[in-house]
C-alpha cells in the first residue's frame, strides 16, 4: 500500500511555518496563538507541549481521512518537516535506557536532520558540549541564565558547537546531546517515535515563555539534568561523527546501521530505487514530479508505504525517504 496524507500541522513554541506553506501549498488553520512550524508526517505519535495540550495532537491521518494508527499500527519512526524562523532552545532528548528510567516510555528520541532548498544561507545549528563542560557547569550556567529578569543564553550556547548547515546536509544528533536548530533552517526530521525533551531555556529568541512542565519534560528540576550525556567533543571530532554532506546520485543513502540501529534514511530521485528494511516506511516529496510505485506524486507530498519491499521512483521527481 501506498496513499498520500494530510496535512498535520503542530505547535510549538518557536516561530515558522511559512516554508512549510510555501512548499506544501497549504497554511495550517489556526487553533490559538502558537505557531505550527511543525508538520508530523504519518505520526502515530502524540505531541506534548507542557501545559498547552489538545488531546491528539500530532497524530496524523491518510488522505481519506483514517489516523495511520488505525490502519497500520504504531510507527517505530516520526517523521516530521520542520521549518524554524528563530533559533530553538536549546535542548536534549533521552537516550533509551534514560526514557525506561526517568519517563517510563520504551523509545527514547535520538533524531537526525536532512536540510531542504529554502535553508537559509547562514543558517546554522548548534550541537554537542565542548570538551571540559562538566554537569555542575551546565548547571550553574542553567541557574544563572534562568534567574535574570532578561534571557541570558549567550554562556548556555557558548557551551555548543556551532555548525553552519545547508540545503543538501545531513545531522544526526545522539540522545542525550545538547542541540539547538538555529533559525532560517527547514529540514526532515527523522527520530524515534517520542516527543520527550528537556530544554535549558526558559524564554525562546523572540521572547515566549516555555511552561515549567516542558522545561523538565514532566521529570522535575533535579533530573532533567540526569537527560545530558556529558561528554564533551572537540568541532572537528563532532562533525566527522555527525555531519556529512550529500553526495547526489539516484539513490543517496543518507544514515542507518552505522550511526544507528533507530532509522534508515534515503534520498531518491526519478529512476532510482530503496528496498526497505521494514514493512512501513514514510516519504516526502522534495522536488519535480513522477511516480512512487505507481503513484503519482508531487513536490509536497507526504507518503506512508505499507507492505510494499521496495520503492521506485520515475519522472523527475526526488524525495527523502525514512524507515
Amino acid at each position: 500500500m501506498i496513499a498520500k496524507l494530510q496535512s498535520n500541522r503542530v505547535r510549538r513554541t518557536y516561530l515558522g511555518g511559512s516554508r512549510i506553506d510555501a512548499f506544501t501549498g497549504a497554511s495550517p488553520s489556526r487553533v490559538d496563538a502558537l505557531p505550527q512550524p511543525e508538520d508530523w508526517l504519518a505520526s502515530t505519535t502524540t505531541a506534548f507541549n507542557g501545559t498547552l495540550e489538545i488531546e491528539g495532537e500530532g497524530l496524523g491521518r491518510l488522505e481519506d481521512g483514517r489516523f495511520v494508527k488505525d490502519v497500520v499500527g504504531p510507527l517505530p519512526i516520526l517523521v516530521k518537516l520542520l521549518d524554524s524562523d528563530e533559533r530553538l532552545v536549546i535542548q536534549a532528548h533521552p537516550t533509551v535506557a534514560c526514557a525506561k528510567r526517568l519517563f517510563g516510555s520504551p523509545v527514547g528520541k535520538t533524531e537526525c536532520w536532512y536540510f531542504l532548498e529554502g535553508t537559509a544561507e547562514d543558517a546554522c545549528v548548534y550541537l554537542g558540549f565542548k570538551p571540559g563542560i562538566t554537569r555542575k557547569l551546565w548547571e550553574d550556567a542553567f541557574e544563572q541564565s534562568n534567574n535574570q529578569t532578561i534571557q541570558q543564553s549567550d554562556k548556555l550556547l557558548s557551551f555548543l558547537h556551532r555548525i553552519p548547515v545547508k540545503a543538501g546536509d545531513f545531522v544526526f544528533v545522539d540522545g542525550g546531546m545538547p542541540h539547538a536548530i538555529g533559525g532560517g533552517c527547514f529540514m526532515v526530521e527523522l527520530q524515534e517515535p517520542s516527543d520527550l525533551m528537556v530544554v535549558a531555556e526558559r524564554v525562546t529568541p523572540s521572547g515566549r515563555r516555555i511552561p515549567d512542565a516542558k522545561m523538565h519534560g514532566g521529570v522535575g528540576w533535579d533530573k532533567m539534568f540526569d537527560v545530558y550525556e556529558y561528554e564533551g567533543s572537540t568541532l572537528e571530532e563532532t562533525c566527522a561523527k555527525y555531519v556529512r554532506r550529500s553526495t547526489g546520485g539516484q539513490c543517496d543513502y543518507v544514515c542507518g546501521p552505522e550511526l544507528t540501529d533507530k532509522f534508515t534514511m534515503w534520498r531518491v530521485t526519478g529512476g532510482g530505487s530503496v528496498v526497505l528494511p521494514r514493512d512501513r516506511a514514510v516519504a516526502v516529496v522534495t522536488g519535480g514530479n513522477g511516480d512512487v510505485n505507481g503513484l503519482s506524486v508531487k513536490k509536497g507530498d507526504r507518503l506512508l508505504i505499507s507492505d510494499d519491499g521496495r520503492i521506485d521512483v520515475s519522472g523527475d521527481a526526488s524525495l527523502i525517504v525514512c524507515a
